[in-house]
């Protein structure tokens, strides 16, 4: 009894859960569905490989903006030099200004002293010349 109670229990299973074979090559939708799947598909596809060529890109791009990022900061770098250049020209004039400034008024005394000089030394020679001609 306990063996055919075994045995009902190992079989019962076996017949009941079975796999059952099915054909798998057939279409469980309409055409009309099944169309839309392969077209769906196929844009999947599509977007796929455009996907891929946005991404390339979107690399190349940033490589692009990285490369310009540079060449404005060289030019940053180069226009505060160029302001620096200026400021020192600037600060050159203004000293050659001064410099000229005190010449020119150097000139001036030394014209004036020049022409004092003159005036003493043309009346020196006048009242020698007066002595001498009248004495």
């Amino acid at each position: 009894m306990k063996n055919l109670l075994i045995t009902l229990l190992l079989f019962v299973p076996l017949l009941s859960f079975g796999q059952v074979k099915k054909d798998t090559t057939q279409i469980c939708f309409p055409y009309s569905v099944g169309k839309q799947i392969a077209l769906d598909l196929n844009k999947l596809d599509q977007l796929t490989e455009v996907l891929k060529l946005t991404e390339t890109e979107l690399k190349e791009t940033q490589n692009k903006v990285s490369v310009q990022n540079d060449i404005i900061t060289t030019m940053e770098l180069k226009e505060d030099n160029y302001e620096l250049q200026i400021q020192k020209e600037q600060e050159k004039f203004g000293i050659v200004e001064e410099q000229n400034e005190g010449l020119r008024k150097d000139i001036k005394k030394i014209k004036t002293k020049n022409t004092v000089i003159e005036i003493v030394g043309g009346a020196i020679i006048g009242a020698l010349t007066y002595i001498l001609i009248f004495k």
